[in-house]
């Protein structure tokens, strides 16, 4: 039982990585169709704005602080 124990622990691991990455392609994709005109930040219900401009506030922090290698982390909402 202890194998299959580390076995599902690792799953989880694997999985909670999988939905960071995920996450990360998901605002890359708003943006993208943000500056392609194709939706408008605007469209977006009040509560994905407001996480969608979190988001892009701690990312740009940490883009300050040198802790991203991208080059630019900015959305460009409106």
């Amino acid at each position: 039982m202890n194998n299959e124990d580390d076995e599902l622990k690792q799953t989880i691991a694997r999985l909670n990585n999988s939905d960071i990455e995920l996450i990360r392609v998901l605002d890359d994709l708003i943006e993208l169709l943000i500056n392609k005109k194709v939706i408008k930040f605007t469209d977006l219900p009040n509560e994905a704005q407001q996480k969608l401009m979190m988001r892009q506030t701690l990312r740009q922090r940490t883009n300050h602080l040198n802790l991203l290698d991208d080059d630019d982390d900015s959305l460009k909402f409106l």
